[in-house]
């Protein structure tokens, strides 16, 4: 095959600019028409009549199409530097430039966007407790639900799978998974049932510890739940999401709610590392294709895992080049195979009929068409803030 597959930068560049101007253009026109309108010496009925409808029916309308061709032309901005990195052949390019041109966004300022312009997602922002299921204690699997019986062990925690439900705090969970491997008992110690059957959960802001007290009747039936199935279940093909109970995941969930919100519109979509420091406390490092080169190698990524640092991931917010990657999601990375080349992730989803639960992506294809940004977390000795 021969020929240009994709699209080229510098012209999506040169498009975008023109519609900025051109919608520029038609802001000037629409305030210079209402401006002459009310310069104009006419008074009386007839004269506001006029003067509303000009601005009603002309300058309003000319404002709103000026918007539209700046929206546009900032998504052109945001495919140009997406194509430049994905297709450029040293791995480099101008950051400056798209910084200027996107206003000084990165990768995470389109995690939003690129959800609500591309409907690849199983998520749509749900906002409501009756978009979620209803209270998970007023459900059939929930009606004699004892939060005595979560088990909130180190071990427990370290062992449990998470399915992420139907809210997209995939940045969330994904850092959860990651410090439950690094070290579950540090979860275990930052949630605690009270004598009145409520949790409290420590979470950080700027490194400083907070604590969220969660109460059962606030955590939703399509909340993250904690996966039940075996694994020789899973190879028979079993996904029971009604057996699947509450856990850890399904605490620190609405701890975040509570912290972040109050409503769930404040869990959803952020980067790796935004979850990293929510959870550990401790400042996390974070790198994008906007950096032109800094994403970590494989050795990289495996002497952080080694030293207990949680990893996490983000991909294209666009679509992966992978059918086996969901878009604009974060996994946990849980290995690093040198001898392979690959890089192993786990899915906040769990398994399930769309996306498998773990994959392995080779590194040469890891970055280059799939992945947008890395999060990577302090070691397990510096997590609460001590680092």
């Amino acid at each position: 095959m021969t020929g240009f597959l994709g699209a080229d930068p510098e012209q999506l560049i040169a498009l975008g600019r023109t519609m900025e101007r051109h919608g520029e253009g038609l802001q000037a026109l629409g305030e210079s028409l209402d401006s002459a309108a009310r310069a104009v010496g006419w008074d009386g009925a007839d004269a506001e009549s006029f003067r509303e409808r000009l601005s009603s029916q002309v300058a309003s309308p000319l404002a709103d199409e000026a918007i539209r061709l700046g929206s546009g032309a900032r998504d052109l901005f945001r495919h140009s530097a997406q194509q430049d990195a994905v297709s450029s052949v040293d791995g480099r390019g101008d950051s400056a430039r798209y910084a200027e041109l996107l206003g000084g966004e990165s990768w995470s300022d389109v995690i939003n966007w690129s959800q609500d312009a591309w409907e690849k997602t199983p998520f749509d922002d749900p906002m409501t407790m009756d978009d979620l299921g209803g209270r998970y204690i007023d459900s059939p699997e929930g009606a004699r639900f004892d939060p005595a019986d979560v088990d909130l062990s180190a071990e427990a925690i370290g062992e449990q799978r998470m399915r992420q439900g139907s809210l997209g705090d995939c940045w969330l969970l994904a850092a959860l998974m990651a410090t439950a491997q690094s070290d579950p008992q540090f979860l275990a110690d930052n949630i605690t049932l009270r004598d009145d059957g409520t949790w409290d959960v420590t979470l950080y802001e700027g490194g400083e510890p907070v604590l969220a007290n969660v109460s059962p009747d606030q955590i939703a039936r399509d909340g993250a739940r904690a996966e039940t199935v075996t694994a020789s279940e899973r190879e028979d093909g079993a996904n029971d999401w009604g057996n699947d109970g509450i856990g850890f995941m399904s605490i620190y969930e609405q701890a975040a709610i509570n912290h972040l919100g109050p409503d769930y519109e404040s869990v959803i979509a952020d980067t790796p590392a935004a979850g990293l420091e929510l959870v550990t406390g401790a400042e996390a490092g974070s790198s994008d294709i906007l950096s032109w080169g800094g994403q970590p190698s494989i050795e990289q990524i495996g002497t952080a895992l080694g030293e207990g640092r949680p990893i996490t991931v983000m991909t294209d917010p666009i679509m992966p080049f992978r059918g086996d990657l969901s878009n604009a999601h974060v996994y946990q990375v849980t290995g690093a195979d040198a001898d392979s080349g690959e890089v192993i992730l786990s899915n906040p989803w769990g398994d399930d009929a769309s996306m498998p639960g773990e994959v392995r992506v080779p590194l040469d294809f890891f970055y280059g068409n799939n992945i947008v940004m890395t999060g990577v977390g302090a070691p397990r000795e510096d997590f609460g803030g001590n680092g």
